[in-house]
């Protein structure tokens, strides 16, 4: 039985777009995998590329562009951190599922286009691996999507593709695509998780390397929220239910419809990170200069087909918190002129960005904003990362507070002489 893809009909306008004007264009398929059925939500063409050099963060905005005319002329390493970037901006829950193409060459059937697409989807499936914080491939599965539409035929053709490991299998299996003449109604998780932690800090001669801190908290935040317990809506739900099922049950309860046309309400989310039984065994005691004081609130906003499972919210919601964490200490590390602080320096506060969400169809991806950014700076990444055109109040804004109003996402290092800290093994959140 083929493998069965459904996706919003303006994707396919999308395409016919380019099909229609004969234009060769190359981009990601982005989508959500879940057990009871596969979507696809937005098709974002990869931008030309910019510069000379490839994978670098400021390329993408440069005037500077070489136009690519067919598959022979892509460079597999631009659309990789095409790719990337995009990641960022997705919810917990969602991947890039492969690329599509409009083109005039039989891509399956021409070996030199064939060996090209390959290459891509396995550059794709690389640069994702790098970052295992940033949950970029698809956990449920190495197949990865190739949709095609002739501009002469206007033919559209989709297969799929196994990458990564070590199976060299190059086999195309089929694909059926399907367009659904209606937007497709998604369940939304909401959570807003809290850090407030404190941690040591070791200072060399070189000073403190503010993206290995970053990578420590990343590590530590990591644990413990996969460690946690999530209630829904106050309650602790079977992993096994689908999520359409607590909708009517809830409503059972309350006597009440939920009509054809409305949309199902928003779902709370809350994690909790149990106590442990008792205290651990041995203390650990470390010689230590200074600590870090890592303190905000993230806000998440998940968006699953209604008939996922609880365990399949759940996955989502912990990916989106630490791709959320991960994307943001990137891009603050990015930013820094200078990554080391110097050992004279005895208090320093690091901002990394806060999250914005942007409209796709009837979900919200999300960008991120520097301190002092206005909401048109999420205008260009989404015009230049997800080929889309929004407008200024289209952004929503005020799902992260700015630290200059309130105690948001950011790092405080500060450096005395020689602190004992005591170490435990870990401790509660709510």
């Amino acid at each position: 039985m083929p493998r069965t893809v459904y996706s919003p009909e303006h994707c396919l306008q999308y395409l016919e777009q380019y099909a229609s004007k004969e234009i060769f264009a190359i981009g990601l398929i982005l989508g959500q995998m879940t057990d009871a059925r596969e979507n696809v939500i937005h098709l974002a063409r990869t931008p030309e590329e910019k510069g000379s050099e490839i994978g670098i963060e400021s390329n993408y905005g440069l005037d500077k562009s070489e136009i690519a005319k067919n598959l022979s002329s892509v460079s597999e390493a631009w659309i990789a951190d095409h790719a990337r970037h995009v990641t960022r901006m997705l919810p917990g829950g969602m991947f890039v599922q492969g690329i599509f193409v409009t083109s005039d060459e039989d891509v399956f059937e021409d070996p030199n286009c064939f060996s090209k697409l390959r290459s891509t989807l396995n550059h794709i499936y690389k640069g994702l691996s790098i970052n295992e914080y940033m949950f970029g491939n698809c956990p449920y599965s190495n197949e990865r999507l190739i949709l095609h539409m002739s501009t002469s035929t206007k033919v559209l053709t989709c297969k799929s593709l196994e990458v990564g490991g070590l199976n060299k299998n190059t086999t195309l299996k089929p694909v059926e695509w399907k367009f659904s003449p209606k937007a497709l109604s998604w369940q939304r998780l909401d959570c807003y998780y809290e850090f407030d932690e404190i941690y040591p800090v070791i200072v060399k001669n070189s000073g403190v390397s503010v993206k290995n801190q970053f990578q420590q908290i990343l590590e530590s935040a990591h644990k413990i929220i996969e460690s946690s317990v999530m209630f829904i809506d106050g309650e602790l739900k079977d992993g096994s239910e689908s999520l359409d099922q607590l909708i009517k049950k809830k409503k059972t309860k309350t006597n009440t419809k939920l009509t054809q046309n409305e949309a199902p309400k928003s779902m709370h989310v809350s994690l909790f990170v149990p106590y442990e039984n008792t205290l651990p065994e041995t203390v650990e005691y470390l010689e230590c200069e200074g600590s870090i004081h890592f303190s905000g609130v993230v806000s998440s906003s998940v968006f699953i087909y209604p008939k996922a499972t609880v365990k399949e919210a759940i996955a989502a919601v912990k990916q989106d918190i630490v791709r959320s964490l991960a994307s943001r200490f990137t891009m603050h590390c990015d930013a820094l002129i200078d990554d080391n602080l110097l050992p004279e320096e005895k208090i320093c506060f690091n901002e990394p960005p806060r999250r914005v969400l942007v409209p796709v169809g009837s979900l919200y991806l999300c960008d991120y904003l520097f301190p002092g950014e206005a909401p048109a700076e999420a205008l260009l990444s989404v015009r230049e990362l997800l080929d889309l055109k929004i407008t200024e109040t289209d952004v929503i804004c005020d799902v992260e507070t700015p630290a200059g109003a309130q105690i948001f996402v950011f790092l405080e290092i500060i450096l005395l002489n020689h602190i004992t800290y005591s170490l435990y093994k870990q401790f509660s959140r709510t």
